[in-house]
């Protein structure tokens, strides 16, 4: 009933203590009613409180003790662990605190020193026994005073200037440093203790996170057919996790790579099993396959992510690049418009604002088809620029990874080349967004903060592998490759910047051009691309986007072959345990008997009762029930043989002793002269119900002697002559 004996010891809290309290008042409640109305108890009924209270120490004090003993409180420290010092003593540094002291890190066991927190009130507090020993400014000497071996970070929110601090202190020292996964990261079923990890590039950005508008995205997305193409990528992929979590009625995953698409299927699944959900291999470049599928699904939303995206190599094949990404789209816009589909949104980038590449000027012709197509169309077509993405497949922050692992150099193209980044789920809810509050026609802009150079970023991922560069690694410039640009810009001449009403979206007025010239443009740009030839190819984009300019590139140093690394393969999704069904009503049932047994359980396992049966091993008579012996006389009320009554007069049973027929019957029945049920049974005359014990036995009926016994006193009658008489 109370729970008491399904929790772990380990693990008391105050709700263990809860518990125990509702179980031992259960119980003293429960023998207070037995002993209220069935017994007269020798001793004081304040007893029971004694016992309940006996009851209250002894088992939350066990359940507690064992907890102490397992956090260290009461036992000795581990012969090796890592001192540890928590920033930020909130909630979740009390409970980082907690399972420190339980050995619950996912690798070395942690010893708690202190808290860092810049609230000065907490200065010098102490808080679940570890001091509050001062701010985020206070670091370096809290860790050479205390000989801090590793800070973790309990506060996942912390700005991007705050843990770069810390991070470049920590690097100073040679001190290691954790933060915790932000809260949409946290696995569920998993200590937070166990999910610490390695402070990442993201971490040093420390944007404010986005938050969705969910009404705007709720009527946007919630109970529509969405279709994602490049479902099996990055962007495409986190795309399709976040429009599952919103509530579509079908979700549709396209993509040619089938074992990415698988993956991010299986990955949907488990997490979404009630989601109608489809995997469609195909090619974009296919018309008739684009037609098929729109027709088969018939899609209420496009999320249009895919596209080739990796500059130097679209540089060297500009045909792949017109065909995958133009013709691509060309195809997608047209099913979309036979399909009847509401709204199209394209996944831009920001190189094709003056775009000096292949790759950026195949996405400036994407979003001049979806202008153009806009002007007549129901459909509502949107396209949104944003920047590179941190860890995406083939990005530069995995590249430097792997370079660090094989011992350097890291390859940065330019000391002043910048970039503007953003994390994947943070680009992905922007999309979302800008597609609900898009109008048909709009380039949609993400607000990406400022750039950041890359050389910088080399350098960050060099501290935080507690390596020193130009000691441990070196960095490497190669020069400028083709198609690249030292920065992006945001807007180009022919562009007029206008707000939205979400702050971090913004819209570009574009002049849009001619649909049909637009289209003729772009067929014979495809049939040049299908001829292959580079400069041709080219110069059609040249053409059509009369902004693309092809930079000359910068001599450059020879890349080291040690720099040149693999691209990481795609790892396979993790899965998620769907969730159980909901209790069947015999589970119920078997709930509420188990809980019913439990409670009589609960009364009958008292130590009272132990308390009660010494009394009455103690005392001459039972408390309740006492014997009587049938058979021997008619005068029933003189055949009592009960020690605590006078003795019978002798002369009077040695009379008769001739009138016993056999063995006598040793019955029990109730006491009439202690405790309330035994005076209600003999004034109600049920003071002999325990008779039936007897008939159960066998050695009455119901009725009266078994006959056998009948028959030997009417033989016993016939022997004796003057048997009337006497």
């Amino acid at each position: 009933v109370a729970g008491l004996y399904h929790g772990v010891w380990r693990y008391a809290s105050t709700v263990t203590l809860f518990q125990v309290f509702k179980g031992v008042t259960l119980s003293a409640v429960a023998l207070g009613l037995i002993t209220l109305f069935t017994l007269e108890l020798p001793f004081p009924r304040s007893i029971i409180v004694v016992v309940w209270l006996l009851e209250l120490v002894l088992l939350g004090g066990l359940r507690f003790a064992w907890r102490l003993s397992r956090e260290r409180v009461l036992g000795p420290e581990p012969l090796r662990s890592l001192r540890a010092i928590v920033v930020g003593a909130d909630h979740t540094g009390v409970h980082l605190i907690q399972e420190m002291r339980r050995g619950e890190a996912a690798g070395e066991r942690l010893t708690p020193i202190g808290f860092i927190d810049d609230e000065a009130r907490l200065a010098g507090s102490m808080i679940e026994g570890v001091r509050v020993l001062g701010t985020i400014a206070d670091l370096p000497r809290i860790i050479t005073e205390r000989r801090i071996e590793i800070v973790v970070i309990a506060d996942p929110d912390l700005p991007g200037k705050v843990v770069r601090e810390i991070a470049s202190f920590c690097a100073e020292a040679s001190v290691g440093v954790k933060t915790l996964p932000g809260l949409s990261d946290l696995q569920h079923g998993r200590t937070a203790l166990s999910q610490i990890r390695d402070v990442l590039i993201e971490d040093l950005l420390g944007r404010e996170p986005i938050r969705l508008d969910m009404n705007e995205v709720g009527a946007f997305l919630r109970g529509q057919r969405v279709l994602v193409t490049g479902a099996g990528g990055s962007i495409g992929a986190e795309l399709a996790r976040q429009a599952a979590d919103i509530g579509p009625t079908e979700l549709v995953l396209l993509d040619h790579a089938e074992n990415g698409l698988y993956y991010v299927q299986r990955e949907i699944a488990a997490m979404f099993p009630d989601l109608p959900l489809y995997a469609v291999v195909a090619d974009i470049r296919d018309a008739d396959g684009m037609e098929l599928t729109f027709q088969r699904f018939r899609p209420q939303v496009v999320f249009h992510a895919a596209a080739h995206k990796h500059v130097p190599l679209l540089e060297v094949a500009p045909r792949e690049a017109v065909l995958n990404n133009v013709v691509g789209t060309r195809n997608l816009v047209d099913a979309a418009e036979r399909a009847g589909v509401s709204k199209f949104v394209l996944i831009s980038t920001d190189k094709a604002v003056n775009p000096s590449s292949v790759m950026g000027a195949s996405k400036r012709v994407c979003e001049m088809i979806l202008q153009a197509r806009s002007q007549k169309s129901r459909t509502r077509f949107v396209a949104v620029r944003f920047g590179n993405v941190l860890g995406s497949a083939g990005s530069v922050i995995p590249l430097f990874q792997q370079q660090i692992r094989r011992g350097g150099p890291l390859t940065v193209t330019h000391p002043d080349t910048r970039r503007y980044f953003m994390t994947i789920p943070e680009a992905v809810r922007l999309v979302i967004q800008a597609g609900a509050v898009g109008k048909t026609g709009e380039v949609l802009l993400l607000d990406m903060g400022e750039q950041v150079r890359i050389v910088d970023l080399a350098r960050q991922l060099i501290r935080l592998s507690g390596l020193r560069e130009g000691e441990d690694i070196d960095i490497v410039y190669t020069g400028l490759r083709p198609g690249e640009k030292l920065y992006e810009e945001l807007q180009s001449d022919a562009e007029r910047l206008r707000m939205t009403q979400h702050q971090r979206i913004l819209v570009w007025d574009l002049d849009a051009r001619e649909e049909d010239a637009l289209r003729r443009d772009i067929a014979e740009l495809e049939r040049v691309s299908r001829r292959g030839d580079p400069a041709e190819v080219k110069e059609w984009l040249h053409r059509i986007v009369p902004e693309y300019d092809e930079p000359v590139p910068e001599p450059g140093g020879t890349v080291p072959e040690t720099a040149l690394v693999a691209l990481p393969a795609s790892a396979a999704a993790p899965q998620r345990i769907a969730p159980e069904p909901g209790a069947s009503w015999l589970e119920n049932l078997r709930t509420v008997l188990e809980g019913a047994a439990a409670l009589a359980v609960l009364a009958l396992s008292s130590p009272l009762w132990a308390m009660l049966w010494v009394e009455s091993m103690r005392m001459p008579d039972g408390f309740l029930l006492h014997e009587t012996l049938i058979g021997k006389t008619r005068r029933h009320r003189q055949r009592r043989i009960l020690r605590a009554h006078p003795p019978i007069d002798r002369r009077s049973i040695n009379r008769r002793t001739q009138d016993l027929l056999g063995e006598p019957i040793h019955c029990l029945r109730f006491r009439s002269d202690s405790g309330p049920v035994g005076r209600w049974a003999y004034r109600h005359r049920l003071v002999t119900l325990p008779y039936l014990l007897n008939v159960i036995r066998g050695e009455m009926a119901l009725v009266g002697p078994r006959p056998e016994r009948e028959a030997v006193v009417l033989r016993w009658k016939g022997s004796i002559l003057d048997y009337e008489r006497r």
